[in-house]
């Protein structure tokens, strides 16, 4: 794609975030995905292969739909906006450290109950009993790990094959959030669309956690001790990807992260990150610097690379 086309789009970021639109392409995926899933758990297959015949179904919906309306508009004068357009709707880089700031905002204004129910938008896990140490952590973990798969990966792909590729991850990424769960109702449907998502986020994941060491020094952090954290605490996790970002941020914030959580009533043993004390609210607000320091440099990177590649 075009530097023009990747400038517009995280212009578009950076000015709007994501747009709470009726019609916005996720939520139209999100209603696809939806009757696909109930026509693919009526085949006659084991329910992994359902799960993989979905994947593979909405992932075809997406690519074609997006291929031929991308191919037209090469045809066009200035092909470059709608790229950058269809780039956009893809990135959810600005909108997710708008809601995290809504999470901190909740904290000083109404208190620990209000930061909690403002958490429970932004993530899976059970809030209602969160501490405060627990609902920061649980927010830089969401924070980290979403700036890899909502930001970092998408223009990985997008340097990769433009729009198209991008929103080949991010229908994965998509999937993964609607299926991806292993409750009963998942643990076989979703596998496919899960381990999908692991593969493509694998190299972004550790590019993502090497850029956030990068930023560190601008929180404080030191940029070896937060690669060494992230390579050496993020394989702890179960995610093969999900624990470098955070472990990034751990080791930057020389905070100690994760921990057990509840999902759905039942607690799972998450072992923590990185070292130190556990965050205070001051450490959310470094943590939203780092957030949008990284972002930044991750930009400028990109941008850099397309106009190289150009």
């Amino acid at each position: 794609m075009s530097v023009k086309a990747l400038v517009l789009a995280l212009a578009l970021d950076a000015l709007f975030g994501d747009p709470q639109w009726p019609f916005h392409p996720v939520r139209l995926l999100g209603r696809v995905a939806s009757a696909l899933e109930t026509l693919c758990r009526r085949l006659p297959l084991p329910e992994r292969l359902q799960g993989a015949v979905f994947l593979a179904a909405v992932e075809a919906a997406v690519l074609l739909s997006l291929g031929t309306v991308l191919l037209l508009n090469s045809l066009l004068p200035f092909p470059w906006l709608f790229e950058g357009g269809a780039l956009y709707f893809a990135l959810g880089g600005s909108s997710l450290g708008r809601e995290v700031r809504r999470v901190a905002e909740s904290f000083r204004a109404e208190g620990l109950e209000a930061a909690r129910r403002t958490l429970s938008f932004l993530v899976s896990r059970d809030t209602e009993a969160l501490g405060e140490e627990a609902v920061i952590s649980s927010t830089l973990e969401t924070l980290s790990e979403n700036f890899s798969d909502a930001f970092a990966a998408t223009l990985f792909y997008a340097l990769l094959g433009g729009p198209l590729f991008a929103w080949l991850h991010r229908t994965a990424n998509t999937l993964d959030a609607m299926v991806g769960y292993r409750t009963e109702r998942y643990r076989h449907f979703g596998w496919a669309s899960a381990r999908f998502d692991d593969l493509l986020g694998w190299i972004p994941a550790r590019f993502s956690a090497a850029v956030i060491a990068l930023a560190a020094p601008l929180v404080g952090g030191r940029t070896g001790k937060t690669w060494t954290t992230a390579f050496r605490d993020g394989p702890l996790l179960e995610s093969p990807n999900s624990g470098l970002p955070m472990a990034a941020f751990a080791g930057a914030l020389e905070r100690r992260l994760c921990g057990p959580v509840s999902y759905f009533g039942v607690v799972k043993e998450k072992p923590f990150v990185g070292s130190g004390p556990r965050p205070d609210l001051m450490d959310l607000e470094r943590g939203l610097a780092l957030y949008w320091g990284a972002s930044f440099l991750l930009a400028l990177l990109v941008i850099l690379a397309e106009a190289l590649l150009s």
